[in-house]
């Protein structure tokens, strides 16, 4: 007799508890998933913000070397070209509306150029977080190389 409530008294336990590990599971995954969720995004913001702070490097060395004059220099941001070539959309939906430059100090020995991009928008797809954010400002000084 004993021996029979002890096997319904863990039977009606385990009949308790076998829901309890799928609802463990589930909450797990959804805390694991907005994770790895956010560090994608996180990741993304990162790989564009330092790839606009190259391009713009760039555009800031050429205009350095070559005098260029502020058209030149935002297209050499927006599309990596001296020229807006036909049709072509600017680098992470990037336009020259977004870029700021200033040559101070002409004709003298502290002459240089200055490219600043900002008001670009970055987009979050994870949940709490979705949404789109501006990117941090991105300012590069650089001398003129004098003639």
């Amino acid at each position: 007799m004993w021996g029979y409530m002890r096997h319904n008294i863990s039977a009606n336990r385990r009949r308790k508890q076998k829901g309890s590990a799928m609802v463990e599971g589930a909450l797990t995954l959804v805390a694991f998933v907005s994770l790895f969720l956010g560090a994608i995004d996180i990741a993304q913001i990162l790989f564009i913000h330092q790839s606009i702070v190259e391009r713009v490097r760039y555009a800031a060395r050429v205009s350095a070397v070559n005098c260029c004059n502020e058209d030149t220099v935002k297209n050499l941001v927006v599309y990596g070209n001296a020229t807006q070539p036909d049709g072509a959309s600017g680098y992470w939906g990037m336009t020259t509306a977004n870029v700021t430059v200033t040559f101070a100090g002409q004709n003298t020995p502290d002459q240089r150029v200055s490219i600043r991009v900002a008001g670009l928008p970055y987009r979050a797809h994870t949940p709490m977080m979705a949404g789109t954010f501006n990117n941090i400002p991105v300012n590069v000084t650089i001398p003129l190389e004098l003639p």
